[in-house]
This record gives structure tokens, C-alpha cells and sequence, in this order.
């Protein structure tokens, strides 16, 4: 396997290239950065919130914050992709206008780009990157200079991107389990129990259970609390307090928020992220 990495910097980067996937390596996650993932090669399925797309060579999601998603390419099968985080603020002022980083804020399911969407000139931005970084981390470039130099790539590519359209052609299915994760993020600061949903959708608790676990590759309780964890960053960071960030986040006391809250960034609550 190669991997090339860039971290604690406010734009992060990587190229990862296997000839042997495991599907099982391919965790669910959400965050409060935007995420570019371009696959140059493989085969397998992109999951947006319980929306599924084909994950093929040359596509792209574009995942926005607070989306829970995951990758699962076929196994044993060559897959190489590069992703880039970033937050908006990273980026200079006219790019946010573009329409790519305004399309679809009704949804919650990713922007999915098609092979006939990325074109030689957006996949030649990714390969020329990984020189690009490599003579950063060579000149041993400060953070700023590595933001500087990151926020350019992406602003590229980004501004290519906006020369295409988003698939609309290639729509996610609709089933009950999109519409109760909809209604999770809906509802995601409220006390929710399986019995509630069971009475909501008019399903079996099982099933429920099952397919959930099956479309989103996470249980119901992990993906609410990778959400709420996520959304407390967020509150965290605009300056609330963490007792107040607890309650307002749906847990049930302040020592279980704690303890997810630590488990899932490596801090606590009430040390200042890094990010």
C-alpha cells in the first residue's frame, strides 16, 4: 500500500493506493470539514447518509459538514484515491460564491461527479498534487505556507469543477432507512430510542437494527453519536461550555457526552481542539 499524508494543517491531504482493498478498513465518519474524494482507481460503493452511488474510476463526492459517510470498495481489488479536507474559511472570498460549494443545501446526500464529470484536466490537479506536496514537505514549509500552497491546488480544482455539473442523473434511491436517517439528523438533540423509530417508520425494531447497520455501516446509536459529537465541536468551538455543550447535544448526563466526546476526538471537552 502507498500512502502520502498531510495533517495537523488546516487543509489536510492524502493519496492512498492499495492493490488489495479491504472493505472491513473502511470506517463510517462525519466532521465539521468539507470533503473532496476523487477515486482514480477502483470499484464499490460510495455511501452519503444511507445514499448509495457507484464508487467507479475517475468519480467524485464532494461531502459536506456533518455528512456521515464511508467508502467500500470491492475487495481485493485495486483502489487508489485521493482526499482533501477543508473548511471554508481556508478558501479566498470569490470561490465561496462558486455554485459547487452552494448546490443542493436542501439534501444531505453528497455531490456525486461521474467519469464524464471529472475531466483529464481535474485528474491531472490530483496527480500533479502528490509533487507538489512532496516539495513541501522537502522546503519544509511552515503550516502557512503549506495552507497557502493547498488552498491554491484546491481552488483549481474546485473552479474545474464548477465547469461541470454534479450527476444528477445518477439520483440515489430513496427507502425507510434514508428517510430515518434524515429523521435522526432531524431530531438528533432529542432523546430517541429504537422503540420511537420502530412506531415512527412502522418497522420491527430488527430490521431496523439491520438494515441500518447494512446501508450505513454503523449502528443507529454510533452514527447519533458521531453526529452529536460533531455538532458539539462545533458548539465547543463557538464558545459554549461543556456542561452546557452536553445537554444541548442529546445526551443523558455530562460523564457519558465525556466519555464519547473523548473517545471519538482523543480530548476531552474541555481542551481546545487543534482543528
Amino acid at each position: 500500500m502507498h500512502h502520502l499524508t498531510s495533517d495537523s494543517r488546516q487543509i489536510t491531504y492524502s493519496h492512498t493506493e492499495t492493490n488489495r482493498a479491504d472493505p472491513s478498513k473502511f470506517e463510517s465518519h462525519c466532521h465539521n470539514d468539507f470533503e473532496l474524494l476523487y477515486v482514480r482507481q477502483g470499484h464499490g460503493k460510495y455511501v452519503v447518509e444511507g445514499a448509495e452511488y457507484p464508487l467507479q474510476p475517475r468519480t467524485m463526492m464532494l461531502i459536506r459538514p456533518h455528512e456521515y459517510h464511508y467508502v467500500c470498495p470491492d475487495r481485493d481489488s485495486v483502489y487508489e484515491r485521493y482526499v482533501i479536507n477543508f473548511s471554508l474559511s481556508t478558501l479566498p472570498q470569490a470561490v465561496l460564491e462558486l455554485p459547487i460549494l452552494q448546490y443542493g443545501t436542501d439534501t444531505r446526500h453528497g455531490i456525486f461527479f461521474s467519469e464524464e464529470a471529472v475531466t483529464p484536466l481535474i485528474e491531472q490537479e490530483f496527480v500533479n498534487s502528490n509533487d507538489i506536496y512532496r516539495l513541501i514537505e522537502e522546503h519544509k514549509k511552515s503550516n502557512d505556507a503549506h495552507n497557502a500552497i493547498m488552498a491554491a491546488l484546491l481552488t483549481r480544482v474546485l473552479l474545474l469543477l464548477s465547469l461541470s455539473s454534479p450527476s444528477d442523473e445518477i439520483r440515489y434511491e430513496e427507502n425507510v432507512i434514508t428517510r430515518i436517517t434524515e429523521y435522526l439528523d432531524s431530531h438528533i438533540t432529542e432523546t430517541l430510542s429504537l422503540d420511537r423509530l420502530s412506531q415512527q417508520f412502522f418497522i420491527s425494531k430488527y430490521y431496523l437494527c439491520h438494515a441500518f447497520r447494512h446501508q450505513n455501516g454503523t449502528s443507529i446509536l454510533a452514527y447519533l453519536t458521531a453526529k452529536r459529537i460533531v455538532l458539539a465541536q462545533q458548539l465547543l468551538k463557538d464558545g459554549r461550555s461543556a456542561t452546557e455543550v452536553s445537554q444541548l447535544t442529546g445526551f443523558q448526563n455530562y460523564s457519558s457526552f465525556y466519555r464519547a466526546y473523548l473517545k471519538q476526538t482523543g480530548h476531552a471537552p474541555t481542551e481546545r481542539s487543534r482543528h
